[in-house]
This record gives structure tokens, sequence and C-alpha cells, in this order.
């Protein structure tokens, strides 16, 4: 398998005034590009942490850091925003939609900012992928007209726009109720699937990890557990 993710004996340290605060403590993983893995531990844990460093949004206190074999772990913010628009999506809890922008310019707005992108073929793709959600009637709706769900779905697409090597959920299911959580994950799930998409989601829902190929347990800023599903669950037959 090819690696998508390597990360070295990574450390976080936040400075308030004299006190620091050690988020990370040495972790040290990778992650192959087609694999479905989910970080869970509890609040405080390290592991949002452990994400901003893997996506882009932030940089270790000291390790290093590989993203598809280049290191990014001493990379300047500018740099480090040309490599999140161009590898990196994400999908974050609290959905991180812009109210003033309809489902379509939302969708479209990392290729707005990528220099190589193509707006037209953008939203052909958007349109496409509303379609497989049932929602392309729903494209030039604001977010406020639309469910927890159907904001979400929203999210997910916008971070495959500029089809990312990997994909970030933080706690995707957050937000929303059982039914609508576990079909959340059925679409993460499928684009795993059917479209070989490299994900990492990041949850204290201990219920999702049943459908991943591998559970990383962090506790205390270190790595508990790393362990492969070897049984991983049909999520197609799941019920809440």
């Amino acid at each position: 398998m090819d690696e998508i993710v390597r990360a070295e004996n990574l450390t976080k340290t936040y400075r308030f005034g004299e006190t620091g605060v050690e988020a990370l403590r040495g972790v040290s993983l990778h992650i192959n590009k087609g694999e479905l893995v989910s970080i869970v531990g509890p609040s405080g844990s390290g592991k949002s942490t452990l994400m901003h460093i893997l996506g882009c949004l932030d940089t270790p206190t000291s390790g290093k850091y590989f993203l598809e074999g280049k290191d990014v772990s001493t990379l300047n913010d500018v740099q480090l925003a040309n490599i999140r628009n161009k590898k990196v999506g994400f999908v974050f809890q609290t959905f991180n939609l812009l109210p003033h922008l309809t489902v379509l310019d939302n969708i479209i707005l990392p290729v707005v900012y990528n220099t190589k992108g193509n707006l037209k073929k953008a939203e052909e793709k958007a349109i496409e992928m509303l379609k497989s959600v049932g929602m392309e009637k729903r494209a030039n709706h604001l977010p406020a007209q639309l469910s927890g769900g159907e904001r979400q779905r929203v999210a997910i697409i916008r971070a495959l726009i500029n089809d990312p090597v990997i994909v970030f959920a933080d706690e995707p299911t957050g937000n929303l109720d059982s039914k609508t959580g576990l079909e959340i994950i059925k679409i993460l799930k499928g684009l795993n699937k059917e479209r070989g998409v490299t994900e990492v989601i990041v949850t204290h829902d201990l219920s999702i990890t049943q459908f991943t190929h591998r559970v990383i347990h962090i506790k205390d800023g270190l790595i508990e557990k790393d362990v492969k599903n070897r049984d991983v669950a049909n999520i197609e037959e799941a019920t809440v």
C-alpha cells in the first residue's frame, strides 16, 4: 500500500505564559492509501491536536510529519494553506458552511482558492455529487434552509471537491441525532469503499469504530493502542 501519512515522534506543547501544556507527547503512526481509520479518546486526550497537525492546520513542537512523502512539519502558514487546499479535505462537527453562500457556492469555494482549479468543472462535479445524495434541488439554498444532516452532506462534498489525498472528519456526527449520524457514516464509508477515499474520523463515539479498518486510541497525548479491525461491521445492515 502507498503511504499517505507518516508521523514520527510528534510533540505539541501549548504555552500559557510560563506554563506549558503537553497536548502530544511523542506520537508516531502511519496511514496508507485507501484506509478508513478512526481516532478515539476522551476529551483532552490530544486527538484534536493530532488531527490539526495531520491536516496541516498546525505544526508540531517537535517531530516529523510527512504527507505523501513530503516533510510538512516545518512549513510556514502560507505553505501549509497551499497543501491543505490541494491535498486535504475537512468535515467538521459544526459544518463550517458560510451562511451567505448557497450550497453550490460553499462546495466550490476551495476551487476558487486553487490556482489550478476549473470552476465550470467543479460546478458540474458538485451537482453530480449532490445528485448522489439526493440534494440536487438544494443547490441554490442557503445553509440556514437545510437540516443538520443536509449541511453535513454539503460539507462532505466540499471536502472532496479538490480530490484530496486524505479527508479528516472531526466529530462528523456530533451535532446530529443517531439516525442522521448513521446516514453520514454510511456516506463516508461508501466513499471509502467505492472511491477509495482515504479517511480519518476523529470521534468520541465508539460505535463508529466498528465500521473502520483501524482504531487508534489516544490518551494523555500518547497512542495507547493502534488496533486493526479484523471484523469490520457491515454498515448497510446497521440500525439505530
